[in-house]
């Protein structure tokens, strides 16, 4: 038992160490997430309840807020609420106005998001460890540290998934 513990320690850190981010900004994007959600979630009512549905992603403190929301009002007191929060570097404010998806739709987001790093891992020269993807009503966000030609191949991989109505890329560049 300890060795399985052990070997899965072990294969974690040999994992996140081919990313471009150091274990502190890893540990930091896990709390970053929760504070954006609770500071929009806290905001408004018609942000914390069914009306609306917010989904947030931190990557080396960039943070993306996804999902629906049914005013451009709330969209954007979403975002001064994200942006009050200090330990987040910048806020993608990508909320649709509209109302929330079904659970069909978000079950195809995950087989888009899956279907997309599978390609990706599949191909030597796209940093697959390097790229978060996330999915959001066929729209789908890239997000890493990475060169311009990664983030082109990245890109060009997501745009090879039937289904991917659109790409947005937030990378940040190393050169």
């Amino acid at each position: 038992m300890i060795r399985k513990v052990l070997t899965i320690a072990l294969l974690s850190v040999l994992i996140s160490a081919c990313g471009a981010r150091s274990f502190g900004n890893k540990f930091d994007d896990q709390f970053i997430g929760p504070e954006v959600t609770r500071s929009i979630k806290n905001a408004h009512i018609d942000l914390s309840t069914s009306t609306s549905r917010i989904v947030v992603t931190s990557y080396n403190g960039i943070v993306l807020v996804t999902g629906q929301t049914p005013s451009a009002e709330l969209k954007e007191l979403a975002g001064k609420a994200a942006e009050s929060v200090t330990s987040a570097k910048k806020i993608h404010n990508e909320l649709q106005i509209t109302t929330p998806t079904s659970g069909l739709v978000r079950s195809n987001d995950g087989l888009l998001t899956a279907n997309i790093k599978t390609r990706m891992l599949s191909y030597n020269d796209v940093p697959a460890t390097k790229v978060k993807v996330v999915t959001e009503n066929g729209v789908v966000y890239l997000m890493g540290i990475i060169s311009r030609a990664e983030a082109n191949r990245a890109t060009a991989v997501a745009q090879e998934v039937n289904g991917v109505q659109k790409i947005v890329r937030l990378f940040e560049y190393v050169n």
